[in-house]
This record gives structure tokens, C-alpha cells and sequence, in this order.
């Protein structure tokens, strides 16, 4: 059986086609919501079990959210340190600070990581994972999923890559070869790729049969990919332009974040007699959640508690201390994400989080959001004119704009799009799963 499969930057699927139908794998039975979408998410527990999709999510939460984070002072291992002049070697043994208790950790983005040359390994519970192993544990999971559901052995998958993993070449061409390892390391057999614009625009020419130039608008979590084609009244399609940008829909969450949601942690705060601001390098932190537990290492705990003690915002650093101890990062993170989507059918909405120390209510009005992307709705425009110039378009050019992805909903990329090309000339398809029906049937022509 082959299979098409969409290994995002939030969310995966997978889907077969049988030469008229396309069906869809519900991977995912814990998301009531929608369970044809696994999140990508992998949970890595102390005993070194791994669980994905909304199963990882909730054993973290569950584990995790308001459990007080202790570090203590461990043995980690060895090192054998070489003294070439003294022809000489000293076994040094290694401590840090580690989270003793932690029953499990979490990983979000995977995809995204790709690019960072910087991200080699990291150490869970002691043992070192690279990030190819990482991913190729989710695409495993992923794999006996489908086999499970389908009741035979998967024989072939297209895997969906985005037109650019970064914008430097040096980095999208490491991007796509660690992709490439981490398949062959989670046994996925007889891998070929195919470009995300190119897999929507695959399922739009098997609805819509007539000659036409379609611009693919493929915004997630993690990229905006664009591709600019020449489709017939056969379906056949021919690439004329591809571009892209490492923007996505976890970078908006981060706009929110650092532009409405720091003053509720001590942002502005200033410190003793003298009015020192509190040090802006550890709010820094709360650019990503991942990041957020940095916070936990006694040095920036002392600096907080300090603050506390000696500031004049102390209920805001005591809610940045309870935020960090108790491990409300991902939450905070989920409910700025919950209030995005929401402006995409209100135009104000409130991020709302309530644990311990921590009574937060602030309203996000469209308005402001957009405000705070602007850089990345430029960013996103000039990829666009990019996109059209290399294929030698204007946009009146174009018959058919192709919309596809979550963040492709955001109402002032819409805008965007029909202030360019023809608010007529829009097409939103599944914002989750065209890719994926793309996918599939470009796995099912390669089976023929």
C-alpha cells in the first residue's frame, strides 16, 4: 500500500487514494476535534518510551503542569581529557543541574529544527538523541499507526517537503538531508518527496479541470511555501516558480507573546533604590516555550526572586516565578494559540490564564495582532513578488490562488492575497489536509 504523508511542523496526516477516492487516516482518536490531524508531538517518558499526537500531550500536561521544578547537582559521566604536550590523559568526572524529577519530556517543532545546524543532540534522561532520531521515533509511531489501521504492511510513502526549509542554502540543503536520514532511520519504505505547494495543487487539478496559472499559498506552522504553475485541462501540471520563507504560524505565536504578554511578567519592572529594569535577557526566554524551562536553573531563579523581593512589580514576577516553576509555559503558549484562531472569525479575542499566581485575562484585538506581524506580512508579500517575478508574472497574470495550510486562514494574509491578486480569484481548500490528499495521490500514480 502506498501512502502520501504530511509530517508537519504542528500537525501530521497521512491519506491513501485508490485512483477515485481519497481517504483519509484517522490517526489520531484522542483529537475529538478532528482526529484525521495527529499533532506532532513526541513525549519521551524517564524509561525511554515514546508516545505522539495528543497522548504525548496530555501525559506531559499531566505530568508536568504545576509539578515545582527542583534542579539538583548530578553525576552526569565521565570525560577523558587529552594533554598532547604532557603525552598525558585525566578522567574528569561531569555534574550539572538536572530536573531529577521530571517524569517525561515534550517536543514541539521538530520540523523547524532542521535548519539549525547548532541543534546536534540532545540529552534525555542520559541518554544523547540526535535530531534525526527524534523525528524518525515520531515517524515511526506514525508508521505502525497507518499499518494498524490499514491491516497491511505500508510499501511505499511520499513525504511532503516544504519549497525552502530556510532561506540560506546551506541550510536548506542540510534541512532536507537530515529529513531524508531521519525516514531512513524510522524504516519508512521506498521514500520519495514531493514539494507541500505542489502536492495541494495535485489534488486542486484532479477537481478543476481547465488550463489555468495557479499561485499555491501553503502557510503552516513552520513555513510559507509558495509555487507558481501552469496547470492544462488535462491536470498536468508545469512548475514555473517556487519560493519561500521560514515563517509560519509558531512565529506568530511568538509576535503575541513577546509583544502583549510581558508585562504580566515583570516586564518594566525596576529593581530596588536605585530603579535597575529588571534584566530584559530573562525575559527573553519566553520567545518559545521550549525555552521557558531555561528559566528553572537556579541562577535565573535567584534573579527572580530577587526581583520579587526588591521590585516594584512584584505580583507580575511572582506570576513569571510560578510560570517557570510550575511548568505553565506550554500552557501559556496554548492559549495565545487558541486566541490567533480566534481572530480569524472575531475581531478581538482574550488569552486567558488562570493557575497559580496567575489570573490572566488580556485582550488581543485584531487590530493589534496584526500590528505585531507586520514584519512577517511583509516578509510574506516580497516572497510573493519573488515568486511571480521568477516565474515573469504579474498578478492579473494569475487565474487561481490556491490556499492551503492553518495559518493561510489569518485574515490579514487573506486581505493580503485579494488586495493582489482578486478576492474572486481565491480558493481555500482543506486548510489541513490538501497536502496530504496531494500527497497521497501522487503515491498512488507512482504505484500504477
Amino acid at each position: 500500500m502506498q501512502i502520501g504523508l504530511d509530517f508537519g511542523t504542528t500537525n501530521s496526516s497521512v491519506a491513501v487514494y485508490d485512483g477515485s477516492t481519497i481517504t483519509m487516516l484517522p490517526l489520531d482518536p484522542r483529537n475529538t476535534a478532528n482526529p484525521r490531524l495527529l499533532r506532532s508531538s513526541l513525549f519521551l517518558t524517564r524509561e525511554g518510551v515514546a508516545y505522539i499526537g495528543r497522548e504525548a500531550m496530555d501525559r506531559f500536561l499531566e505530568g508536568n503542569v504545576g509539578r515545582e521544578i527542583d534542579y539538583a547537582w548530578k553525576y552526569i559521566g565521565d570525560a577523558e581529557l587529552t594533554f598532547a604536550d604532557m603525552d598525558t590523559s585525566v578522567i574528569q568526572a561531569l555534574y550539572a543541574y538536572v530536573d531529577d524529577s521530571a517524569p517525561g519530556r515534550l517536543f514541539q517543532s521538530l520540523k523547524s529544527g532542521l535548519r539549525d545546524a547548532g541543534f546536534t543532540h540532545t540529552s534525555v534522561f542520559g541518554r544523547a538523541y540526535t535530531l534525526e532520531e527524534l523525528i524518525a521515533l515520531a515517524l515511526r509511531l506514525i508508521l505502525l499507526r497507518v499499518q494498524d489501521q490499514l491491516g497491511q504492511l505500508v510499501t511505499g510513502v511520499v513525504v511532503g517537503r516544504p519549497v525552502h526549509y530556510a532561506t540560506d542554502p546551506a541550510a536548506d540543503t542540510l534541512a532536507f538531508k537530515r529529513m531524508r536520514y531521519a525516514c531512513k532511520l524510522a524504516a519508512l519504505p521506498n521514500v520519495t518527496f514531493l514539494e507541500e505547494p505542489s502536492a495541494a495543487a495535485l489534488d486542486y487539478a484532479r477537481q478543476s479541470r481547465h488550463a489555468q496559472r495557479v499561485l499555491v499559498f501553503d502557510f503552516g506552522g513552520g513555513t510559507l511555501d509558495l509555487t507558481v504553475m501552469q496547470i492544462d485541462r488535462h491536470g498536468k501540471m508545469q512548475v514555473l516558480a517556487t519560493d519561500g520563507v521560514p515563517v509560519g504560524g509558531d512565529v506568530l505565536d511568538q509576535r503575541i507573546v513577546m509583544g502583549r504578554m510581558l508585562k504580566h511578567f515583570g516586564e518594566g519592572a525596576m529593581l530596588g533604590a536605585r530603579k535597575l529594569p529588571f534584566p530584559v535577557h530573562v525575559l527573553e526566554h519566553l520567545s518559545e516555550w521550549q525555552s521557558i524551562v531555561d528559566l528553572t536553573q537556579p541562577r535565573y531563579l535567584d534573579i527572580i526572586d530577587e526581583g520579587i523581593s526588591m521590585s516594584d512589580r512584584p505580583e507580575q514576577l511572582r506570576a513569571l516565578r510560578a510560570l517557570v516553576r510550575r511548568n505553565y509555559g506550554l500552557l501559556l503558549y496554548e492559549a495565545v494559540e487558541q486566541a490567533k484562531v480566534a481572530l480569524s472569525d472575531s475581531n478581538a479575542a482574550v488569552i486567558s490564564l488562570h493557575r497559580e499566581d496567575l489570573a490572566i485575562d488580556e485582550p488581543l484585538p485584531r487590530w493589534d495582532f496584526e500590528r505585531l506581524i507586520g514584519p512577517d506580512v511583509r516578509d510574506v508579500e516580497q516572497c510573493i513578488d519573488r515568486a511571480l517575478a521568477a516565474a515573469g508574472l504579474t498578478p492579473a497574470a494569475i487565474d487561481t490562488v490556491l490556499r492551503t495550510g492553518g495559518s493561510s486562514r489569518v485574515p490579514r494574509f487573506v486581505r493580503l492575497l485579494s488586495q493582489k491578486f482578486g478576492a474572486e480569484k481565491l480558493h481555500e481548500m482543506d486548510v489541513f489536509t490538501g497536502v496530504t490528499s496531494g500527497l497521497a495521490i501522487a503515491a498512488w500514480q507512482r504505484g500504477q
